[in-house]
């Protein structure tokens, strides 16, 4: 325990404040701590209390909060423009074992947590979460850093991921864990305490009963960031890669996912210096063009040189294989395939019509991409980027509330065939490719 005044936002201290002034016992949680403490602004607040979700709804009104979720009950709370989540602290829940709740006849690890809703203390809480430098707790009206576990803060001064208890059953009761933790090694350049290490490599196998609603969200959280590529060279290099996108992991050594890599690499630099945004169809675009490349028959880099219906086939193709089997959201995907589409028109330009070329809704990300790709062959983007003005590019809709995560009608399962790059147009298709430039 300490004192500490960090810089946090005005909603997040309110936030914490009317909880307590009701009663409830109140912190802010989690990475936003991590991130303080290592000096970088964190992206958002999350907040954990003693009141239950419905005392959070009561304290807020209906207007400002709203319950969600089943397997993980919490409350979202609305407050000086932002949006904080607002969970009430747990404890170990009761280990469930043998048949899924949905009735299927898959058995599951033994300690598999499939339901986290028994409320705790706030030192229950911390030792139930992951990592020790995810559970550190802070009260911004006291000013006060709790460390319950009193490794959290030496472990973040070392860079040291370290599963709180037993890491081989912590990542057996939720094996998205694994994930997260390679997460950590890739974002802040930190390294596996050595029997989380151990665990994890022997724990891979368990990565298959990770929820894929859950998996859907990690890869749209790793596509936003701003650390794509080290998250997947990461992932490669402890394995996990070919569990959580098998068909990327299997293109590895090859041409084209080393170019995938340094497109986002690219992209992510100028993310970081405010240039672009942080899309994700935008990452989804850049990984999967130089398999659509080389699914046209061409080499890494070497663009396509037809509009053709061809063209719109091995792109739907190529994004829908290579991101299995997570299932982006529709408009995510359909965006990156329009994205991708406008790569030829904008190589092709002939002068005429810019106005018309301008007002297409993927034309801000296509520029994007456009400059990327002649940025990785060192090539001058001056003379391109007078020919094709910059655009303002609308928020993405992703996440709750206007950035919310998928539903069930956005996200169908994808076929558990694969496809492979090179297998050109399949029997029963139309000619005329259906069409999502609307």
């Amino acid at each position: 325990m300490g004192n500490f005044d960090f810089a946090i936002s005005s909603g997040a201290y309110k936030c914490v404040q009317e909880l307590q002034n009701a009663g409830y016992e109140t912190y802010i949680v989690g990475g936003a701590i991590r991130d303080l403490l290592m000096g970088k602004t964190p992206k958002d607040f999350d907040i954990s209390t003693s009141a239950s979700p419905e005392e959070i709804r009561a304290v807020f009104g209906r207007k400002r909060a709203r319950i969600i979720g089943k397997r993980f009950r919490l409350a979202h709370v609305f407050l000086d423009g932002e949006l904080f989540e607002v969970s009430t602290f747990r404890k170990k829940p009761s280990l469930l074992a043998g048949e899924m709740h949905d009735g299927k006849s898959e058995k599951k690890p033994e300690n598999l947590i499939l339901s986290d809703n028994l409320f705790g203390t706030s030192q229950e809480d911390a030792f139930r979460r992951d990592f020790t430098v995810n559970a550190l707790f802070y009260d911004p009206v006291k000013k006060v850093l709790i460390d319950h576990t009193g490794l959290g803060l030496d472990d973040i001064k070392k860079g040291i991921v370290r599963a709180i208890g037993n890491p081989a059953l912590r990542f057996e009761e939720d094996p998205v864990r694994m994930l997260r933790a390679l997460k950590l090694v890739a974002q802040y350049d930190f390294s596996l305490a050595p029997e989380t290490e151990k665990a994890l490599f022997l724990s891979l196998p368990l990565f298959t009963h990770a929820a894929g609603s859950r998996l859907t969200l990690e890869l749209e959280k790793i596509l936003k960031s701003v650390y794509t590529e080290k998250h997947f060279q990461t992932f490669e290099e402890y394995g996990l890669l070919e569990y959580f996108l098998p068909e990327l992991a299997a293109a590895w050594d090859s041409e084209a996912c080393r170019y995938a890599m340094k497109l986002l690499a690219e992209r992510n630099r100028r993310v970081e210096s405010g240039l672009y945004r942080d899309s994700i169809s935008l990452a989804l675009a850049l990984t999967a063009l130089p398999f659509v490349e080389e699914e046209l028959g061409g080499e890494p880099g070497a663009l396509w040189n037809n509009p053709g219906g061809e063209v719109k086939y091995a792109v739907i193709d190529t994004v829908e294989t290579i991101f299995a089997p997570q299932s982006l959201m529709i408009r995510v995907r359909e965006a990156a395939i329009r994205i991708l589409q406008m790569q030829w028109n904008l190589e092709n330009f002939s002068g005429k019509n810019l106005n018309e070329l301008m007002r297409h809704k993927s034309y801000a990300h296509a520029r994007e991409i456009m400059l990327i790709r002649h940025l990785v062959n060192d090539e001058d983007i001056s003379g391109l980027e007078k020919t094709f003005p910059a655009v303002a590019v609308k928020p993405e809709k992703t996440g709750f509330y206007g950035n919310r995560s998928p539903k069930k009608t956005d996200s169908p399962k994808p076929s558990r065939r694969r496809h492979h790059y090179r297998s050109g147009r399949r029997k029963g298709r139309p000619e005329t490719p259906p069409d999502f430039e609307e």
